[in-house]
């Protein structure tokens, strides 16, 4: 097996490139036919994988959730599977995917890998495979890129209480499928898997291969009163809140005359963001994993 590596330099708070260094003795170590490709600006992962695809038998992404979403665009309707050895800030789609974060064990899991497929998600055009969060989620991942000297939870936590102070719910329409709702909304989180902000979870239940979405809805809410139910973030028990409901839907449609905050796969959407159609697509996309 032929293996190309896509290594992020600037992933995990910029720990990725000394971290690659260890990954290359250990794949050396174990005989393994592989390559190396460095990113250097946005948008590089989905050019290489769309250069590069027919030439590896797998692809592995060495970064975080913004690298994966560029590997999953230029890998789409390919045969060539996606493997991941997470290395970034918050690391959530490893963990909906029960990717191991630890470097050994993620290259033993993809040695020992296989196929499997998964359900990939479509926002306007762009693949996502984790989440697409709207409103208060897409404000705090603007904050959390300001942190520096953070990884994984912390950041988003630390990001949460910066945006309490800055965010108000706004009126959107939303329909899921044939459900149609006007409502104030603090947010709207679309997930194909369950962890956002480094392990908490707004969606406890969603699975990246049972075809839907698991959608969580925020009504309007004080800021004070997501200070007092932050823990239900890591426990499961989120949509114990009344102004939580969390519905499951194949199709979403979400309309605002104000532009949103959105983030694909924690990645920052800039523009006029009033307007999005969001689908699922079910075992479309392969990925490579041995659990």
């Amino acid at each position: 097996m032929k293996i190309l590596f896509i290594i992020n330099p600037t992933a995990g708070k910029g720990t990725a490139k000394k971290s690659s260094y260890h990954l290359k003795n250990i794949l050396e170590s174990k005989s393994i036919d592989f390559d190396f490709k460095y990113t250097n600006a946005i948008g590089d992962a989905k050019k290489i994988c769309s250069k590069f695809h027919n030439k590896y038998d797998l692809i592995v992404v060495f970064g975080g959730d913004g690298t994966i979403n560029e590997a999953v665009n230029g890998l789409f309707g390919k045969n060539t599977p996606l493997g991941v050895i997470p290395n970034g800030t918050g690391n959530d789609f490893a963990r909906s995917a029960n990717i191991p974060l630890k470097i050994n064990d993620a290259i033993n899991n993809i040695l020992n890998g296989k196929k499997r497929k998964i359900d990939i998600g479509l926002i306007n055009g762009q693949y996502f495979i984790n989440v697409v969060g709207i409103g208060f989620d897409g404000y705090v991942n603007i904050e959390s890129k300001k942190i520096k000297i953070l990884k994984g939870k912390p950041v988003f936590i630390a990001a949460v209480l910066k945006t309490l102070n800055k965010w108000r719910a706004v009126p959107i329409n939303i329909t899921l499928d044939k459900n149609s709702f006007y409502s104030k909304s603090y947010l709207v989180c679309i997930s194909n898997g369950w962890s956002v902000g480094g392990g908490l979870s707004m969606t406890p239940d969603a699975k990246i291969d049972d075809g839907f979405f698991d959608i969580c809805h925020l009504k309007d809410i004080s800021p004070f009163k997501i200070i007092l139910n932050f823990p239900k973030l890591t426990n499961g028990k989120i949509a114990q809140m009344n102004e939580v409901k969390i519905y499951k839907s194949k199709k979403i449609t979400i309309k605002s005359d104000s532009s949103l905050p959105i983030h694909v796969d924690g990645e920052i959407i800039m523009g006029e963001n009033k307007f999005f159609e969001i689908e699922i697509i079910k075992n479309s996309f392969n990925i490579w994993s041995s659990n």
